[in-house]
């Protein structure tokens, strides 16, 4: 049986790496773009951006007039945000904690490659946790790592369950399509395709999940 980490290392890690990157105003792609018709669903509710880093989505949300959420493990994610994103609201969130918000308090939540750190077991609770902070319908719109993210580290170091790898010290999971139906078997299904992001350097392989709570 795997050893559940202390938080407090991977808080240090990402506040150290928002400290030294000089980001400025966050810069989001227009993947969002495709579920234009159950983030309407979802206007007059809060939008939960979970993991939302530094801020694209949050910016993405923000600028077309939804009040939303930002919850991130790091303060200084959340510090660059309150600072280019002050509409914003800014929490920060252990996932594997439990969320800190009312069941039935949000609309949608968006989790944009930032449900892939964790141990299998800890994946699910935080789904599940997802699927209690959501209205009924309320929509789950989110990127995976894919298995064939090749650039970015898929495969790479000791296996420590499948698709679950750790590599200079820092834990990874990369999803295939059966991962994904597996995880979401209790949701209703709108959307899942596999793409290519271009936000980095080189293409990065991934998965997009529209899943409604039932």
């Amino acid at each position: 049986m795997m050893t559940k980490r202390s938080s407090v290392p991977d808080q240090e890690h990402w506040n150290g790496v928002y400290n030294r990157l000089d980001l400025g105003k966050p810069v989001y792609d227009l993947w969002l773009d495709a579920y234009a018709p159950f983030l309407d669903g979802a206007k007059n509710d809060a939008i939960i951006d979970l993991g939302c880093g530094y801020g694209c989505d949050t910016l993405y949300l923000t600028e077309r007039g939804y009040r939303v959420i930002a919850c991130d493990f790091s303060e200084e994610a959340l510090r660059r945000i309150a600072e280019h994103i002050p509409e914003a609201e800014t929490k920060q969130v252990d996932m594997t904690a439990g969320l800190p918000f009312e069941g039935g308090s949000a609309g949608a939540v968006v989790a944009d490659l930032s449900l892939h750190y964790f141990a299998w077991q800890d994946t699910v609770n935080i789904v599940n946790d997802i699927a209690r902070v959501l209205k009924p319908r309320g929509v789950l719109l989110a990127r995976f790592n894919s298995v064939g993210d090749v650039h970015y580290g898929a495969g790479l170091g000791v296996e420590l369950e499948p698709n679950y790898y750790e590599h200079d010290g820092r834990r990874k999971r990369f999803f295939d399509e059966g991962d994904l139906l597996r995880l979401f078997a209790d949701w209703e299904i709108k959307a899942l395709r596999e793409t290519d992001l271009h936000r980095y350097g080189k293409p990065k392989r991934c998965w997009e999940l529209a899943a409604v709570k039932v």
